[in-house]
């Protein structure tokens, strides 16, 4: 069973060398100019998307190792501020 796809008429306006490169990867490829144009966009489209999953997972690992370094820097404050409560004990101790 084929399906029936509608297509459409585009007018593109390209360079000289542009529409040289265009048919040769046509040749190359053995399509029409036309089927390089659809496989152009389809290729845009998943770089694209790739490109935003990658993003997504720099972002999500970005996230978490700032909430281990703000964790950490908690955890340094609570340290230091212990110690400086020990030393003001132990001046007063001595005075």
């Amino acid at each position: 069973m084929t399906q029936n796809h509608a297509t459409y008429r585009t007018v593109v306006l390209l360079r000289p060398s542009e529409k040289k490169r265009l048919e040769k990867l046509a040749r190359q490829e053995k399509v029409s100019s036309s089927e390089i144009v659809r496989r152009s966009i389809q290729a845009y489209e998943s770089s694209s998307s790739k490109e935003q999953q990658e993003v997504q997972s720099l972002v999500a690992e970005m996230n978490t190792a700032l909430d281990k370094a703000l964790e950490a820097v908690r955890s340094a404050r609570t340290e230091v501020a212990e110690n400086i409560a020990q030393m003001k004990k132990r001046k007063a101790q001595r005075a």
